[in-house]
């Protein structure tokens, strides 16, 4: 795992018996990831004419097959919510964790915010292992006082390995932006529920970690 938590503010979570109260998740989400973008796509010139314009060719070729991702991560996303994908994960493990009943509306006993600055996949290279990322902050609060329980800031970054994809062909040991280039649809619906369950992970496993800190108290 290739991520750190970074410090985030008080934790109170000795203080509350959550087993008697009720959990639910209000989310800020971007609308869609972002996929393979940045500087994957950068190029400078080296000040070799013949090499430039080699590079130029390659980063044709980089383009449309970005495009052709494009086009088709479009497509995907109209089958899954990938935001509501992740708060209902996070909701589901968060209250699992506390021991609370998870709700669906904001009529709760507690409340988590979760806020995702930035989330998605990237590589560095088209040849390089594709990576989950996540950028977010969260906060769980007591309804009625308005408290702050716990708060914390994530940042993480991961390489998909084949369990988020299955599949028999021997390319798919390793997911690179190449290999992600030539999936269809279908299958990057797949990716994208995986990086919606990475993402609710990231910070639930950073809950989890901190409330059993706190009952070591």
């Amino acid at each position: 795992l290739l991520a750190v938590a970074a410090c985030g503010g008080g934790n109170l979570l000795h203080q509350y018996d959550f087993s008697s109260g009720t959990l639910a998740v209000v989310s800020d989400v971007p609308p869609e990831p972002d996929v393979l973008s940045g500087s994957l796509f950068d190029l400078t010139t080296s000040g070799d004419p013949v090499r430039d314009v080699l590079r130029i060719g390659a980063r044709v070729v980089r383009e449309v097959q970005a495009d052709e991702v494009q086009g088709k991560l479009d497509a995907a996303s109209r089958q899954i919510d990938v935001g509501l994908v992740l708060e209902e994960n996070t909701l589901r493990r968060s209250a699992r964790y506390l021991g609370a009943d998870p709700v669906e509306d904001g009529d709760s006993d507690y409340l988590l915010e979760l806020f995702v600055v930035e989330y998605g996949i990237v590589a560095d290279a088209w040849d390089a292992p594709a990576q989950f990322f996540l950028e977010a902050d969260a906060a769980l609060l007591h309804s009625d006082s308005g408290t702050e329980i716990w708060r914390a800031e994530v940042s993480s970054r991961d390489p998909i390995g084949p369990a988020v994809w299955g599949g028999s062909r021997e390319a798919r040991d390793l997911l690179t932006a190449v290999v992600l280039a030539s999936l269809d649809v279908d299958e990057i619906v797949q990716i994208l529920e995986g990086l919606a369950d990475y993402s609710a992970g990231v910070v639930t496993d950073r809950l989890r970690n901190d409330l059993r800190d706190a009952r070591r108290r």
